[in-house]
C-alpha cells in the first residue's frame, strides 16, 4: 500500500461544503481505506459523534496552531 497523507490516530480537520452536512471541527482518522480507484480515502470519527464517517482526502487538513 502507498503512503497516504494522514496515518491512523492522527487529528485532522474537515473542511466544510454546501452540499456535506457534516459537522466543522476536530476528527481522528480511524483508518486508510486501500485506494483502489479514484481518491484517498479514510475513516474518520467526528468529535460528538459516536460513528465512523468515509471522507476524501481532500476534505481533510492538517489542523493549524497558532
Amino acid at each position: 500500500m502507498a503512503p497516504t497523507k494522514f496515518s491512523a490516530g492522527q487529528r485532522v480537520s474537515m473542511t466544510r461544503g454546501a452540499v456535506f452536512a457534516a459537522p466543522g471541527g476536530g476528527c481522528q482518522i480511524i483508518a486508510a481505506l486501500p485506494r483502489e480507484a479514484g481518491p484517498q480515502q479514510y475513516r474518520i470519527r467526528t468529535e460528538g459523534e459516536n460513528f465512523d464517517r468515509i471522507v476524501d482526502e481532500v476534505r481533510l487538513e492538517a489542523p493549524h496552531y497558532e
